[in-house]
């Protein structure tokens, strides 16, 4: 039986890290099909162009590749694909009117479920686990942020499981005696890392960018609701 390479291939040395970009060509071409659909729908194309480029690099550039090797460039990618990507595809497209908190549930359960030790592990071992991770934590945050700018009167509890939730997820990293995940024991060595060292920087990225991220996308909706709520007024 021949043995599974994970979809961004086997974890990478340090010497050929830059060189690993990921051009298989199902991805690329599910890239462009959604790039030509999201460009005729969005309402902003500028914003569109801006996420759906980020959401390119993650999976395309050489991060790919390291975050089969280190849990910290995984935990990196997806803070930029939830907390980036995510809410600029929001403001791009059109308004979903629904209310956010339920959303904001959906978010932190897939969240949850997706970094713990057995979901995990299966990314690393099927096409299907990988991509079922990343499109749902993708849609999830990306639903979220839609329904949070539309109805920015209702987005506070849902900002505010989302925030908590994920400062909790980061705590627990950060702070946990033991590695959660047994396949980065033999990846991160390379990097001079160990498996507790690199989920270490990972909580210490969910914590601190995750976090600023977090709370600039909130005070951004923060200020579109002012400003159409109060379009005459003047701003600094």
């Amino acid at each position: 039986m021949d043995t599974y390479i994970p979809f961004c291939g086997a974890p990478p040395l340090p010497a050929e890290l830059w060189s690993r970009w990921t051009l298989e060509p199902t991805l690329l071409i599910g890239l462009a099909l959604v790039w030509v659909l999201g460009w005729r729908i969005a309402e902003n194309r500028l914003r569109f162009a801006m996420a759906w480029g980020l959401v390119t690099v993650l999976f395309v550039s050489p991060l790919c590749a390291a975050s089969i090797a280190l849990f910290s460039a995984r935990v990196g990618q997806h803070i930029l694909l939830t907390l980036v990507a995510a809410p600029l595809l929001a403001a791009a497209l059109p308004r979903l009117r629904w209310p956010p908190l339920p959303f904001a549930a959906l978010f932190a359960g897939l969240f949850w479920v997706w970094h713990a030790p057995a979901p995990y592990q299966a990314t690393l071992e099927s096409d299907g686990a990988y991509w079922a991770m990343h499109i749902s934590l993708f849609a999830a945050a990306t639903l979220l942020f839609a329904t949070m700018r539309a109805r920015p009167e209702r987005a506070l509890p849902a900002a505010a499981l989302t925030g908590a939730q994920l400062t909790l997820y980061a705590t627990l990293l950060t702070l946990a005696p033991a590695a959660w995940h047994g396949w980065h024991i033999a990846t991160t060595p390379p990097y001079g890392l160990t498996a507790l060292a690199d989920q270490q920087l990972a909580g210490a990225l969910m914590w601190v960018a995750g976090g600023a991220l977090f709370l600039t996308s909130i005070a951004n909706l923060t200020l579109r609701f002012f400003r159409d709520t109060h379009p005459d007024r003047p701003t600094s």
